[in-house]
């Protein structure tokens, strides 16, 4: 029997990731990183957002007054959030500068007070030493005063949340089956994403292999030391400290 091909993570999919994702409330992340740059005296209103997909996060700064920069490895969810920039904005000009590149490596001409990474990006980093580089670039990035926010999915969330199982969900014209399996050696969770789009009478099949790496609170905080960041962890979109009892958490970095 010929086994499925499912095709690199964040490609297929990029048309159709704002309707599954629409559950999410955007405005309330941020929203809640904004009283975190406040509470922290973060000077300066540049927002440097990485693996910033189609763009949700970014044209929200924008409307509220910030300078954004967004920073994809996937040329297809860059394209959506252009198109979304350009519908948006009607050949206004729009401070959003897109970047394709990978959040492992990258580089900017000057660095910035904010930095974000959301959604579990982070978690797509599959070994230590990705992690780490990312944490490295971030700290050459930032301000001397500036600050470092992003959330990440806990071992409990992919191990006993998510887990291995199969559900099913509708979403106006997409069917989607989720088919998670967590292997144990090596803390990560391999997602099976299939889409069928039912449009014009005509029905399209999507699969996507989606896989992210949980580390421990304690590793995240001993790279982030390293790095050069004093670090505090927070349940998601609370002020209350995490711990591995979350399914998500919220980190703050700061430089020594």
């Amino acid at each position: 029997m010929k086994s499925e091909v499912f095709n690199q993570t964040f490609t297929d999919i990029a048309p159709y990731y704002d309707t599954l994702m629409s559950f999410v409330n955007y405005p309330a992340w941020v929203s809640y990183i904004e009283t975190i740059c406040a509470l922290n005296s973060v000077k300066g209103k540049v927002i440097l957002d990485l693996a910033c997909g189609t763009g949700v996060c970014l044209m929200l700064w924008s409307q509220r007054g910030y300078n954004v920069i967004g920073l994809d490895i996937s040329l297809p969810m860059l394209q959506v959030c252009r198109e979304k920039i350009s519908r948006a904005y009607d050949g206004a000009n729009c401070e959003i500068q897109l970047i394709n590149t990978d959040i492992r490596n990258f580089a900017l001409a000057r660095r910035v007070p904010i930095i974000t990474c959301l959604y579990d990006s982070l978690n797509y980093l599959l070994s230590e030493t990705d992690l780490m580089c990312c944490f490295k670039k971030v700290y050459e990035v930032l301000s001397d005063e500036g600050i470092f926010i992003f959330d990440m999915n806990t071992l409990h969330c992919l191990r006993d949340e998510w887990g291995n199982q199969t559900f099913h969900r509708q979403d106006g014209e997409i069917y989607s089956t989720w088919t998670n399996t967590f292997e144990t050696s090596t803390n990560i969770s391999s997602l099976r994403l299939t889409l069928n789009i039912r449009k014009n009478g005509r029905e399209t099949t999507l699969k996507e292999l989606h896989q992210e790496r949980a580390y421990p609170l304690s590793t995240v905080a001993e790279f982030l030391t390293r790095a050069g960041f004093n670090c505090s962890f927070y349940g998601h979109l609370t002020f209350r400290p995490a711990d591995e009892r979350n399914l998500r958490v919220m980190g703050v970095a700061k430089k020594k």
